[in-house]
């Protein structure tokens, strides 16, 4: 579909295949809500040919038909400006990296310190008027890639592509004991929490499906460590941890699943991100380099 944005606007051009949907029909494809779109006919954010409508008018091929979805907002976090390293950037995502020990969000927007104050200081810093929505979370002590979502419109597509696998992602951790260099191995199993430790996860029979695809990569006989790369079909809390741990290769300085003594950071990265663009449907991808003394 052809398309071009001029903030505040997204004009498209109506595809064939739209012909005779209605303006609300064509709008839940991406998916928009009832909410939502009836927010965009009242404050007339909705033109068909240069005229405002009613999302029950019918559309026809080569029309166009435009939306007033990249509103200014102002950044509900509290602008903490410290450095942040941008990795990707358009007008619907921003993928940054998040340093290891540092959370996502506080559980207080009036609170700071966390990675969502540093990018609602950046879109302060940069003059975009975008609340700050991250896409999917970190553990604190994993490093690596986070996505944000700039434009409330596209939210709901890239959470949908979350839950149905559509974000793959893929980590590099760094586990207790030598493994045999270049296997590959895949843990189903599923994940519930742990009755005994209140923060902690286990495989469980009745917890949810989860599964985990694990190559090896560099062993060290000495150091008695091997280099793994993770690839999530699932995303559930302290995934990758509890599989590794569960066949008896847990992260290093993992200070809940590895019994060993905890000395630096835990040694799990978020190393890529691929996900496919919700409006020209061309495929992204975001690699964070390893930080340095990771292996």
């Amino acid at each position: 579909m052809d398309f071009l944005i001029d903030s505040p606007w997204l004009n498209l051009i109506i595809p064939r295949q739209a012909e005779g949907q209605t303006i609300a029909d064509f709008l839940m494809a991406w998916p928009c809500s009832k909410a939502y779109r009836y927010k965009l006919e009242t404050e007339q954010r909705i033109l068909l040919n240069d005229q405002p409508v009613r999302q029950n008018v019918k559309l026809k091929t080569a029309d166009r038909l435009a939306l007033k979805v990249f509103q200014q907002e102002e950044p509900d976090f509290v602008p903490w400006d410290q450095p942040l390293t941008v990795l990707y950037e358009d007008e619907l995502v921003l993928a940054v990296s998040k340093p290891s020990g540092m959370i996502v969000h506080p559980d207080d927007k009036q609170k700071s310190g966390t990675l969502a104050n540093q990018v609602a200081a950046y879109y302060h810093r940069t003059g975009q008027h975008c609340t700050v929505r991250p896409i999917h979370r970190l553990d604190e002590g994993t490093s690596g890639i986070v996505l944000f979502s700039k434009c409330p419109f596209f939210q709901p597509r890239l959470d949908q592509a979350l839950a149905q696998k559509q974000i793959y992602r893929t980590y590099l951790a760094v586990v207790s004991g030598v493994m045999k260099p270049k296997a590959k191995l895949t843990i189903d199993q599923p994940i519930g929490r742990d009755r005994h430790q209140s923060k902690a996860y286990r495989i469980s029979s009745t917890g949810k499906p989860a599964c985990t695809h694990i190559e090896v990569l560099q062993c060290r006989q000495k150091q008695h460590q091997t280099l793994v790369r993770c690839e999530l079909e699932t995303g559930r809390t302290h995934q990758i941890r509890v599989h590794l741990a569960s066949i008896q290769h847990p992260i290093i300085n993992d200070p809940l699943y590895n019994p060993r003594p905890v000395q630096g950071r835990m040694k799990l990265h978020a190393w890529k991100c691929v996900w496919t663009d919700p409006l020209s449907g061309c495929r992204r991808e975001v690699v964070d380099e390893l930080p340095q003394a990771f292996w």
